[in-house]
């Protein structure tokens, strides 16, 4: 087997300017290397968000949770104080809960100031910063790579603000999240999964901003289950409408019922596929690790072409801005 030389290659090359950097980062691509390198699933991303006085390079939202906010900062070189401030600047102005730094080079400096805000702030709030490289293979194209040098300890952090309760429900959900995503990896299903954390939902990007797959865990009902999650805004219920016109179909498509839940005046509908397996009874522990395996699949088969088609109205664009 021949193994090629990994060569480095100046990021300039594949975006000359740092803003196509910024504007390549929210496509699809962009969104994958977050994901894969920071461990981070973000969507409705948008670029220049400006709340305030200064405009943030990238303001998302961490997938599936539409109260959790991410912003990035961006900055070709060498990280400076001016960069710094407008991270903080912008994490604030935005209430985010999570804040991400890329750059080309990090000064010891500010990685030290990273991992004291890290130390000395909220369990809510996380802040990665990143190197920005790119390398070459050949003649192949270039492949950028984040390399993470700050990241939150949540272990660390989670001790000064959770209950002993909270610790012990957070530890059994990421142990189990552990369990399964491997599990499900290793079927090799057509998508790629969140890293295990201690949230009782596992998110999965159908492709489209403001809807996604959630495996769920739910012990107070004892059942497990996957819903696709609507976030798209004004026109949720349009969306949420069209794909229940199709209720027949993806139900006799599944074999299965699903519940249909509009939400009302809520931001957000669900479609949910619920199974009663108690996901605290130790004995249901392969059983479920096998249902997400199938059914994650069956569902992510079943929505992902159903959500790319859906269709939005004039008066949907309008509210929210795109005419």
């Amino acid at each position: 087997m021949e193994i090629g030389k990994r060569n480095r290659v100046d990021v300039r090359t594949l975006w000359p300017k740092e803003p196509q950097f910024s504007d390549w980062l929210i496509t699809d691509p962009g969104l994958d290397l977050l994901a894969t390198d920071l461990g981070i699933q973000i969507e409705n991303t948008r670029r220049e968000c400006r709340p305030g006085d200064f405009p943030c390079d990238i303001v998302g939202n961490v997938l599936g949770d539409e109260n959790h906010v991410v912003v990035i900062e961006n900055q070709y070189g060498k990280t400076n104080h001016d960069h710094l401030g407008k991270l903080l600047t912008y994490a604030a102005a935005h209430k985010a809960m999570t804040g991400v730094w890329i750059c080309e080079q990090v000064a010891d400096d500010h990685r030290e100031v990273i991992d004291w805000l890290n130390v000395n702030t909220p369990a809510t709030v996380s802040l990665f910063l990143a190197e920005l490289k790119a390398y070459r293979i050949g003649t192949s194209a270039g492949a950028p790579q984040l390399d993470v040098v700050c990241r939150p300890n949540l272990t660390q952090k989670s001790r000064f603000v959770e209950s002993d309760a909270d610790r012990q429900r957070h530890a059994w959900r990421k142990s189990f999240w552990e369990e399964i995503v491997p599990f499900v990896e290793r079927k090799k299903p057509p998508f790629n999964l969140q890293r295990p954390s201690t949230d009782h939902w596992s998110s999965i990007s159908v492709g489209r901003s403001g809807f996604n797959l959630a495996m769920l865990l739910v012990p107070r009902t004892q059942s497990i289950g996957i819903e696709l999650y609507i976030n798209c805004g004004t026109w949720k219920d349009s969306a949420f409408q069209q794909l229940q016109q199709e209720k027949g179909a993806i139900e006799h498509e599944l074999d299965s019922e699903l519940l249909w839940k509009r939400m009302g005046d809520k931001k957000s509908a669900r479609i949910l596929l619920e199974s009663k397996i108690d996901p605290l009874n130790e004995q249901n522990r392969e059983t479920i690790k096998e249902w997400f395996a199938e059914w994650s699949v069956r569902m992510y088969n079943a929505f992902k072409p159903r959500v790319h088609a859906l269709k939005q109205t004039k008066e949907d664009a309008s509210a929210m801005g795109l005419n």
